[in-house]
């Protein structure tokens, strides 16, 4: 499963292998390369076991590389690195509970490290969540959506930069994506302009450079499931 996530920033190549066995079935890890395709360093997760997933979600930017653990046994983590692969620190959720999925994405970028926790069940089962750490692993905030519901899989994505928070749902009529700010108050919601039903849309983000992105890969534009990417402003 090398591959099954990827990330690039700070300098560096960041490739997830979530199923990779060197802690037991499933623990997982993670590759570092420059930006040559030199590969640096493999990292693995100082206290990985079998189920683990480490590298389901991997991230780099602000000096940091942040990669995932949805199924650790601390009710999921993340564990956050400096760029020669050196663990910093193991970060887990104030409110974490079992089947949380605390983990499942995770985001690096203007200061703020954001994970996902899309299984949370604060406002109905896997109605989800997203937790906002400094860079050294202090939790700052906890967010959910103004208008959270059961099943909406909010943290399903993630991701943060140009001063923006940004996380994608599966839920609702072919989903959405909220915007935060770095501090977690919600500014708006965005959804598709033609959106349907299945499309998916929330179920990636990105930002930078001024720009959000949304992926929506259940679109039918050029046939079923044929998929499509949105483009908006900061706002």
């Amino acid at each position: 499963s090398f591959g099954r996530s990827v990330a690039v920033g700070s300098g560096r190549i960041v490739v997830g292998a979530y199923q990779d066995d060197d802690n037991g079935t499933n623990s997982g890890s993670a590759y570092i390369f420059d930006l040559d395709d030199n590969q640096l360093t493999k990292i693995t997760a100082s206290d990985g076991a079998a189920s683990d997933s480490f590298g389901r979600s991997v991230a780099v930017g602000s000096g940091r590389i942040v990669v995932g653990a949805y199924v650790n046994d601390d009710n999921g983590s993340a564990y956050i690195f400096d760029l020669d692969g050196n663990q910093l620190t193991k970060i887990t959720a104030s409110d974490g509970a079992a089947w949380d999925y605390f983990g499942w994405s995770v985001a690096v970028g203007s200061g703020r490290i954001v994970v996902g926790a899309y299984y949370d069940s604060d406002n109905g089962y896997a109605s989800g969540s997203a937790y906002i750490f400094d860079l050294d692993g202090n939790q700052l905030s906890k967010i959910t959506a103004s208008d959270a519901a059961a099943s909406d899989n909010f943290g399903q994505s993630v991701a943060v930069g140009s001063g923006r928070i940004v996380v994608g749902t599966r839920g609702g009529l072919g989903g959405s994506a909220y915007i935060f700010d770095l501090d977690g108050n919600q500014l708006t919601k965005i959804t598709a302009s033609d959106g349907a039903s299945g499309d998916g849309f929330g179920n990636s983000v990105a930002v930078g450079s001024g720009r959000i992105v949304v992926g929506a890969q259940g679109d039918d534009d050029n046939g079923s499931n044929s998929g499509s990417a949105y483009i908006f402003d900061l706002d």
